[in-house]
């Protein structure tokens, strides 16, 4: 056996993630605090805050809405731009269904340097805007297609 396999099977031994001294708790990592959340995790988080910020400033708009998050949009192989969201419902039975699309903003946003929170927030506007026929100002007035952090 190579000293290389040797290593790996130490450090991933049985397919349980890393053993050592890096993946015990220290000052640095304290028990139950993961040593560098998931960038799903974060994502997540960045939706909740947008979907938060837009439900203080339209309540009784966001209310009909319900909001999801995948990590791919379900493609056929001859679609053109990959959609960063996409809606359905808003009938008188069911609410709006707004997906967001992780790894496709999280990809614009690292290729462009565009912040992810701030295209998370373009994206969700709008989305609603289009969703509800209104402007994207009408939805948040500091609403600024040009505007990238």
């Amino acid at each position: 056996m190579t000293e290389a396999r040797r290593h790996r099977r130490h450090i991933d031994r049985h397919g349980r993630g890393m053993l050592g001294p890096i993946s015990r708790p220290s000052s640095f990592a304290p028990r139950g605090l993961p040593l560098q959340r998931a960038a799903a995790a974060q994502f997540d988080e960045v939706v909740a805050i947008e979907v938060t910020r837009l439900e203080k400033r339209l309540p009784q708009v966001v209310a009909r809405v319900e909001f999801a998050i995948e990590d791919v949009p379900n493609l056929d192989i001859h679609a053109g731009e990959i959609p960063l969201t996409h809606s359905t419902g808003g009938t008188s039975h069911e609410p709006y269904r707004i997906v967001v699309f992780r790894r496709p903003i999280e990809l614009r946003a690292e290729r462009s340097g565009t912040s992810l929170a701030w295209l998370v927030r373009s994206a969700l506007v709008l989305e609603l805007a289009d969703v509800l026929a209104l402007s994207p100002e009408q939805i948040d007035p500091d609403f600024d297609v040009d505007d990238d952090d």
